[in-house]
């Protein structure tokens, strides 16, 4: 099981992966798997992860891999480093349970960390559609730190509404869904200890129950200072296309109309490919049995001492619910639970003083979910082949007009074609790991 840990620099990721690791003071203080910095200076400099055997409840072991990730918005070497390595790592890994976004208790969200979001929420779409989660660092929990709140007047419970607002901007609103939020001191004192690691243990138990994102075949997507070079350079490349087009006009005095109206098919059958590409590549994300969420609901309630209480509750789905699945966090229980073609209802009950903390999601086929999204893109996909069609054989009646063509208006098509792939590639958000790698080593030999 792998899980990304994002958050940029100082919001203790690297802590948080040695705590869910191995919570041991002799590992977090002498022997840290991920190195830390008390300075705020970043010390995650690679993209780093460890798998091992983790520690549940004193009763049970499971494999986990953390993913330490560093944060971007640095430079253009190194953010395209980092983004090649992780990349690459994630590739390695086929798949990814969660997707953890630390951010330290009452911490601004600051241009790194968005940098960082934006990054990874376009990378990362499938992820973060469902398998997001927040985890709060440096929330203590002794008596002087409640006390030292409430003399504050912090409002818990309003910072984390805020954090999950702020996280969501930076994602362009992909987290359509309420995010499990965790609030934790991976180094707590002795009065904390036991809070802290029911923490981790609920952190480690949710990530489990989630589905795991298919994560192959990724590719790098571009920075910003990447795509400003690009945007550089399609304005040349568009220039060397039009002064290839005046040449070949000069070629062809005699069919000027002929010839421009062959490029400007040539330009349409372009789009029109590269249009139906999108339609079919959103077709085979969205037209699958795969599971989605449907809706979701969530209690975190306490109440008085020694008393066992018992909410209901009823979540309903304007698709077909093909599955549900519960958490707790191993205080409360689940009963009476009837699940209908759209709707699940139940209850759950707990003990005061341990209180019900606990959810429900359903889920749905992507298929279900999307059908008419998926009508509509049927439909648009076959008008665009019909397109398609029509244009070249349009073209290929033009080309059919030039079949003596010299050598050099061949030449000069080839080029114009090669700045037309060319200028796709500028256009694009994403790179391969080849192209990633050749512009590292350009920015390496500058």
């Amino acid at each position: 099981m792998s899980v990304l840990l994002i958050g940029s620099t100082g919001m203790g990721k690297s802590t948080l992966g040695n705590y869910l690791l191995d919570p041991d003071d002799k590992h977090m203080f002498d022997n840290q798997t991920f190195a830390t910095s008390t300075d705020n200076r970043p010390m995650t400099q690679e993209v780093k992860s460890i798998c091992q055997k983790v520690q549940i409840n004193n009763c049970r072991n499971e494999s986990l891999e953390v993913i330490d990730t560093p944060g971007l918005n640095e430079d253009a070497e190194k953010d395209l480093s980092h983004m090649i390595e992780i990349i690459r790592k994630l590739n390695n890994c086929k798949e990814i349970k969660a997707c953890i976004l630390v951010v330290k208790f009452k911490a601004k969200i600051d241009v790194q960390y968005k940098a960082t979001l934006e990054y990874y929420s376009k990378l990362l779409p499938g992820l973060f559609e469902r398998n997001v989660i927040i985890v709060m660092t440096d929330y203590a929990t002794d008596d002087n730190s409640v006390k030292r709140r409430e003399r504050l007047r912090i409002d818990v419970e309003q910072v984390k509404r805020n954090t999950i607002l702020e996280l969501d901007k930076c994602t362009n609103s992909q987290i359509t869904y309420s995010p499990q939020i965790f609030m934790i001191d991976c180094l707590p004192n002795s009065d904390e200890m036991e809070t802290s690691q029911n923490e981790r243990t609920a952190i480690l138990e949710h990530i489990f129950q989630l589905p795991p994102t298919k994560v192959e075949n990724l590719q790098v997507a571009k920075t910003d200072y990447v795509k400003q070079k690009d945007a550089k350079k399609y304005e040349k490349l568009q220039g060397e296309i039009e002064g290839y087009k005046e040449r070949l006009k000069e070629q062809y005095k005699d069919s000027e109309k002929v010839l421009d109206d062959t490029h400007q098919k040539g330009m349409r059958i372009t789009q029109v490919e590269n249009e139906i590409q999108n339609l079919e590549k959103k077709l085979r994300d969205k037209n699958t049995p795969e599971n989605i969420v449907a809706a979701h609901w969530s209690i975190s309630e306490e109440g008085r001492m020694f008393r066992w209480f018992t909410r209901e509750f009823s979540i309903e789905s304007e698709h077909e619910i093909t599955k549900y699945t519960t958490w707790t966090n191993g205080y409360c229980k689940f009963k009476e639970i009837v699940q209908t073609s759209k709707l699940v209802k139940g209850k759950v009950g707990g003990r005061f003083m341990r209180g019900i903390y606990a959810s429900v999601t359903a889920h749905t086929e992507k298929r279900m979910k999307y059908t008419e999204e998926i009508t509509d893109l049927q439909r648009h996909l076959k008008m665009q082949e019909e397109f398609l069609i029509e244009f070249k054989k349009d073209r290929q009646k033009y080309r059919n007009d030039h079949v003596k063509k010299s050598r050099e208006i061949e030449l000069l098509e080839k080029c114009i074609a090669e700045r037309n792939d060319d200028a796709a590639k500028c256009l694009s958000d994403l790179m391969t790991m080849e192209e990633a790698m050749s512009r590292l080593n350009d920015e390496v030999a500058k």
